[in-house]
């Protein structure tokens, strides 16, 4: 091969290099689809630093926060390390691992830590405090369904109010997210042990029973086994995109 074009073919392969390395967050940030949670908008602002190791603002109804992320392959499946924090009021933090494979998603490790009043504000007539901390170990989503789902969910304590005049005080509780069978799975209990509520996603629709304990937990129910359901909802679930 002529030197001439050797030198060419070097150049523009270093200036190729150099071009997607240096090229800007903003790249990444306007290309991040539109995300509608709970009826409000969540939009990305002022991004800074490069496409694989950047930060930007986020909004999201009265909150706002930052976010960073940094690329990083786990194996052969690109991804990314993703903090997000809130820098308002009680803060909110959100970390983990997302990673794309062949239009598949694999989330590790991530972890959730947020007041309950953020999320019990949005309840009519009703109201919380205390902590709601998170752990997904594994989370898997092939062909629009859940694969594989490992993690816990647990509440610090606290008080829950409701109505004009309702009040107790809850103890720690502690939830499990796993798969039975090929169904993901998510079941609280007391610190006794005793199941409050189960979740589950199967055939196509979410499943909600919440059990008498609950309602004997918070002073509201008198008799009867703590294993009855006293409510329960099915409604339709899908993952499939588009």
């Amino acid at each position: 091969m002529p030197r001439t074009l050797t030198l060419a073919l070097v150049f523009i392969a270093s200036l190729l290099v150099f071009l997607i390395v240096s090229m800007p967050a903003a790249v990444v940030v306007e290309r991040v689809p539109a995300v509608r949670l709970g009826g409000a908008a969540l939009t990305l602002s002022e991004p800074r630093g490069r496409w694989w190791q950047g930060q930007a603002r986020w909004r999201w109804k009265q909150l706002q926060g930052s976010l960073d992320w940094t690329l990083d392959w786990h194996g052969l499946v690109p991804g990314a390390q993703l903090a997000l924090r809130s820098d308002q009021g009680q803060q909110a933090n959100l970390s983990g691992w997302v990673g794309a494979d062949w239009g598949d998603w694999q989330v590790e490790q991530a972890r959730l830590s947020l007041p309950v009043a953020l999320v019990a504000e949005h309840v009519p007539q009703g109201g919380a405090d205390g902590r709601v901390d998170a752990v997904l170990m594994a989370l898997q989503i092939a062909d629009d369904t859940i694969q594989q789902l490992q993690g816990t969910l647990d509440y610090s304590g606290g008080r829950v109010t409701w109505g004009n005049n309702g009040s107790a005080l809850v103890p720690e509780l502690q939830g499990r997210l796993s798969m039975e069978g090929p169904v993901p799975t998510l079941r609280l209990a007391d610190p006794e042990g005793e199941r409050l509520l189960q979740a589950r996603i199967s055939d196509g629709r979410f499943h909600l029973e919440v059990m008498r304990a609950w309602p004997l937990l918070l002073g509201v129910s008198q008799g009867g086994s703590p294993d009855d359901v006293v409510f329960q909802m099915s409604q339709p679930f899908s993952l499939t995109r588009g």
